[in-house]
């Protein structure tokens, strides 16, 4: 029992990561660094729900794919304002790491400066807390759960089954190849951009309804998201799908039997072991 209620538990958890962890692995794959700004991604796309569900008194789930497309296009001026020069210049990945940290704190402190510092809370929609097989959850919890994988199943669909996904694997692997065989490089990474946006904005929405919306959200799930990444494999996104899983079952498991505090030290301690055995097996 309490192992199907750490898969359950661990599921529902996991998934505004699995969104995440894929839209930072689709720029990590096409353009080669780790986009710390990725963390903006799913806090703007948090604050986006804001502006149409409580302002414009959308319902809930009416806002979520204009918040979530709103987040995709900021990605993409983003990227197109500030990286896509950089990377044309030949800026190398530890520098675009440092110049992504910077335009993380930009976006951040900007959007302090325009909405305040103070937690927002969504308006949800009626809870109905439904029971099966000894295990509960909210209609809200079931219907993100739903919503976020079958999102997270289209996405994945796309990258290995689309055109757009091939061009993209094609200009990871080889960019002057892919360029020769009349693969538009600007068309494709924006494309990515926009797609990795919705992703984050998406788990932004669903994390921010579940607890709260802050300017530090995306902040705080950017290193899980990041461990996450690594230990899968940086540019696997069918790893990046697992290790999110098996990151929110465990936490689920040890929170269940201890504390959360010690569920993260667990869950931080085990991405550490992972990573020390991969390296001294490379080594």
């Amino acid at each position: 029992m309490l192992l199907l209620d750490s898969i359950f538990i661990g599921l529902l958890e996991a998934s505004p990561l699995i969104l995440a962890a894929m839209g930072f692995t689709l720029i990590f794959y096409l353009n080669g660094f780790m986009n710390i700004a990725f963390a903006e991604s799913i806090t703007y796309g948090a604050y986006s729900a804001i502006l149409f569900n409580v302002v414009l008194g959308l319902h809930f789930y009416l806002a979520i794919i204009p918040s979530m497309l709103l987040s995709g296009v900021l990605s993409v001026v983003v990227y197109l304002g500030i990286f896509r020069p950089a990377l044309n210049r030949g800026v190398g990945p530890t520098e675009m790491i440092i110049l992504s940290v910077g335009v993380s704190f930009m976006l951040r402190y900007g959007l302090i400066l325009f909405v305040g510092p103070e937690n927002l809370f969504l308006n949800e929609p009626n809870i109905t807390y439904l029971q099966f097989f000894g295990m509960g959850a909210t209609n809200l919890q079931l219907i993100a759960l739903v919503l976020v994988l079958f999102a997270a199943g289209v996405l994945y669909w796309m990258i290995y089954n689309t055109g757009l996904g091939e061009q993209m694997r094609g200009l990871a692997n080889n960019r002057d190849l892919a360029m020769a065989s009349g693969i538009n490089p600007h068309r494709t990474s924006v494309a990515i951009w926009f797609i990795a946006g919705c992703a984050g904005g998406l788990s932004g929405v669903f994390t921010g309804v579940f607890a709260q919306v802050a300017p530090y959200m995306g902040w705080n799930v950017i290193l899980i998201t990041m461990l996450v990444t690594i230990v899968a494999g940086v540019g696997s996104v069918r790893g990046a799908v697992l290790a999110a899983v098996v990151a929110g079952i465990l936490t689920a498991f040890i929170t269940l039997i201890t504390k959360p505090l010690y569920a993260e030290v667990v869950l931080l301690t085990a991405f550490i072991g992972v990573l020390t055995l991969r390296g001294a097996r490379t080594a």
